[in-house]
């Protein structure tokens, strides 16, 4: 075939991938169909492929979180949490190193922030949180704040002293090997003639995480704690005496300590960010704070009969009940030991009607609900454990919660139930029971029972709340001064947040507001603004940071927001973005790569239930609109294209050689971190399915239209292994093949290929699709003219 009268169409811009248009309306430089192709200028190639960077997690886990943690040492490590619940370090370059296997429920995903040394970590399903907030210095893994003693130390007249005659109370506080001051325990208090010591006896010990106890007391008659470090400080966890001598004036002249009665237990949250030397948490499971030791890390009777403090020990069904140390969600747990005779073991009670400072705990016309967090030895064959509401007088008060031995499993699950329903009146011995019954078998099998909580049923979350720590203090948490309320009214719960020029961001699901510091006041108090009543995200792991902006993933869009309005950059592949299953957009993610400019969005497409393919977009010549660019520079825009990567987590991973590097967290049961590596192109092996498709083309453009005959191609394409090229016809579901090309690379010559193709347009595909093989493209020139015999049908 001669091509003298064929006419050049030649292309030397490969740019987005554009789903808005019908594929045959797409402009010219832009595709209406492409996989797993990374952009550069002047061309479009195959994508990195995926490296394995580790030994694959045990278990064929997914991969659920990554993230960088620096140490007070400043030494950068990465931290992995899996599926399963296990967290594991990176110990030296390329080698994982289990930190703490079952650390969390399964199933969850982690949020992280670096500060203070630490890494603060929220567990949640991408709604709301699941599992206690953990805190990690690379050797231990802590809760983050924690219950102070549930009760107080028995007091008594001593020898001789200088204690002023008069009423005095006392306190006492757990310290953590963190510095953190638990809130103290209930008051005691005794009455002294004057002239003697205080003996205490029974002095409240702790979980193993505490190293310290401070007491405190109270002047003659006065209401105000005191702590004067020099002879109010137990230097272990151990000790359960002490005798004390102090003056008034001594005592007044110490440390106030009335601020810590402020100091609540952090419930479960999603997600947690760092500002101004502060902590602030988001995305609550509700709880009541003022039980009495539901989570059995208050400490424990020093008799040894097994009473966690706060409880009442029954006399007759009492004897069973003990700590766990070594099985708990954390800290202590509750174990009830089976006898495999006596009908119900480990039968304890606390009130139900008023707290241990006197004030309401349940009120009538109030449906309450439980969660707890059980498991069994692996031997239990009968026996039930039980948590209701109880009176003496009136029987049990609704179902509670009941767990046999098939529901239990030889590890900690969550089980939630109804307490009781809303009553028009409460019995005023209403007591909180934990028991086993039905006679539990064989002797030394156990029940335990660990992280209790309490909630109103139609308030089972905390929507809106965030929390904020003390300035400097992470693990202060108060009920006053320590919370903000975004949005409260508008339906949504907060997602994610972000910090930008000084400022705090939250993202809810459907909109966005902003505050700051004013340097004086606590967060309270601080003015939070609305940004947009629009934009938001569904995902704690949807807002991505990169240079001085910021990327948000809603379910209308993705945007770019520096500061001002919000700007949407996905409009070209909108129908694309429909797809996601956003039944499931809690589990999206980004992520922004500055180095190499690159927006990552994980997401679950089509019927997935967790992300499927990764969304690149490529804004190394901007993030202009392409649609709009096409009239002046359409090189000089975005670029999308759809990767075929699964994966549950993504991190910009800082490594020893000083770079960052992206690496994927696997959901494909491989228990794999893998990392795009130039120049790799299999994906652990596996082929890469990479392809580019052109424009419809045609050579009767302008006001002209009807057949053309292409007749001609050529390219200046390089690569390894064969490409494929097709032509795509407007509206056809298959392709006609044309033949491959045997890729080199240098390539020292364009590609040429005969192909005698009519039709009205006509789009070219270039892809391979074997291990190892890859093309990189920076010219195509299809050669065409109108069809010589006849350039219209003349019919349909």
């Amino acid at each position: 075939m001669s091509i003298e009268s064929f006419s050049p169409l030649p292309l030397n811009v490969f740019s987005t991938w554009v789903t808005l248009l019908d594929p045959s309306d797409v402009p010219v430089g832009m595709s209406p169909s492409l996989a797993d192709v990374d952009f550069f200028p002047g061309g479009v190639r195959t994508r990195p492929g995926l490296v394995s960077q580790f030994t694959p997690l045990g278990g064929a886990p997914s991969v659920n979180g990554l993230k960088t943690y620096i140490t007070t040492n400043l030494v950068q490590r990465l931290l992995v949490f899996d599926s399963i619940g296990n967290l594991y370090k990176e110990i030296s370059p390329g080698v994982l190193s289990l930190a703490f296997a079952g650390a969390t429920r399964p199933n969850v995903y982690l949020a992280s922030a670096t500060h203070f040394g630490r890494e603060y970590m929220a567990f949640g399903d991408g709604t709301v949180g699941l599992d206690l907030p953990r805190q990690y210095d690379d050797t231990s893994l802590d809760r983050v704040s924690q219950i102070g003693p549930a009760e107080g130390p028995s007091v008594a007249n001593g020898p001789g002293g200088s204690i002023v005659a008069g009423v005095h109370q006392c306190v006492v506080v757990f310290v953590t090997r963190q510095g953190y001051w638990t809130a103290p325990s209930p008051p005691v208090s005794w009455t002294t003639p004057g002239g003697f010591t205080v003996s205490l006896t029974n002095i409240p010990t702790g979980p193993s995480n505490v190293v310290q106890r401070l007491l405190a007391f109270t002047a003659s008659g006065g209401a105000s704690f005191y702590h004067v470090p020099a002879t109010m400080v137990i230097n272990d966890n151990t000790t359960t005496s002490l005798t004390v001598d102090f003056t008034d004036t001594i005592l007044l002249s110490g440390t106030s300590m009335d601020y810590l009665f402020s100091r609540i237990e952090l419930p479960e949250q999603l997600g947690v960010i760092d500002y101004a030397e502060r902590l602030f948490w988001w995305g609550e499971r509700a709880q009541m704070d003022n039980w009495r030791n539901l989570g059995f890390d208050g400490g424990w009777d020093a008799s040894g009969n097994g009473r966690p403090l706060g409880w009442q020990r029954d006399p007759s069904f009492g004897p069973g009940g003990g700590r766990s140390t070594t099985q708990s969600v954390w800290g202590d747990a509750y174990q009830l030991t089976a006898d495999g005779v006596t009908a119900a073991r480990g039968y304890i009670t606390q009130s139900a009607i008023t707290d241990a400072n006197g004030n309401p705990l349940c009120a009538k016309n109030t449906d309450y609900s439980i969660r707890a967090r059980v498991m069994r030895s692996a031997a239990l064959a009968g026996g039930t454990l039980r948590i209701s509401a109880f009176s003496p007088t009136a029987g049990q008060i609704g179902s509670g919660l009941a767990i046999s031995i098939s529901q239990a499993t030889g590890e900690f699950q969550e089980f939630v139930a109804d307490l009781f329903p809303a009553q028009g009146s409460l019995p005023p011995d209403l007591v909180l029971r934990v028991f086993t019954d039905g006679t539990p078998t064989p002797a030394g099998e156990y029940f335990l029972v660990d992280s209790i909580e309490i909630f109103e049923t139609n308030a089972a979350q905390n929507a809106s709340l965030v929390r904020c720590s003390g300035s400097e203090e992470p693990e202060a948490y108060d009920g006053v001064t320590g919370i903000m309320s975004i949005a409260e009214n508008n339906g949504q719960g907060i997602r994610a947040a972000f910090k930008l020029r000084n400022n705090l961001y939250f993202v809810k699901e459907r909109s966005m507001y902003v505050t700051a510091t004013d340097g004086v006041n606590e967060p309270a108090l601080w003015q939070v603004e609305e940004v947009s009543n629009k934009v938001g995200t569904p995902s704690p792991h949807g807002v991505a940071l990169g240079e001085e902006w910021a990327i948000i993933a809603g379910r209308s869009g993705v945007y770019l927001f520096d500061g001002s309005e919000p700007v949407k950059i996905s409009q070209e592949i909108q129908p694309t973005w429909d797809q996601i299953n956003w039944q499931y957009g809690q589990t999206l993610w980004v992520q922004v790569d500055t180095q190499r400019k690159r927006v990552y969005i994980g997401a679950p497409m089509g019927s997935a239930t967790q992300p499927n393919q990764i969304l690149m977009l490529d804004y190394s010549e901007g993030f202009g609109d392409p649609l709009v660019a096409m009239l002046t520079a359409p090189e000089r825009s975005r670029k999308w294209a759809p990767w075929t990567i699964a994966a549950n987590s993504c991190g910009l991973i800082e490594r020893s050689s000083g770079v960052a590097q992206i690496f994927f967290g696997s959901n494909n049961a491989s228990g794999k971190v893998y990392a795009p590596i130039t120049d790799v192109f299999t994906d652990d092996g596996a082929a890469i399915n990479s392809f580019y498709s052109t424009a419809f083309l045609a050579a009767t453009a302008g006001a002209l239209s009807g057949r053309n005959l292409f007749g001609y191609l050529t390219a200046y394409v390089q690569g390894t292994g064969s490409l494929a090229l097709s032509a795509i016809t407007p509206g056809s579901s298959g392709s006609i093949t044309l033949g491959n090309w045997t890729l080199v690379s240098p390539a020292t010559r364009d590609m040429e290929q005969f192909t005698n193709l009519l039709a009205e347009r006509i789009s070219f595909q270039l892809g391979t699709n074997a291990p190892g093989s890859w093309f990189s493209l920076t010219k195509l020139t299809p050669w065409a003219k109108p069809d010589p015999f006849a350039i219209v049908r003349g019919g349909n």
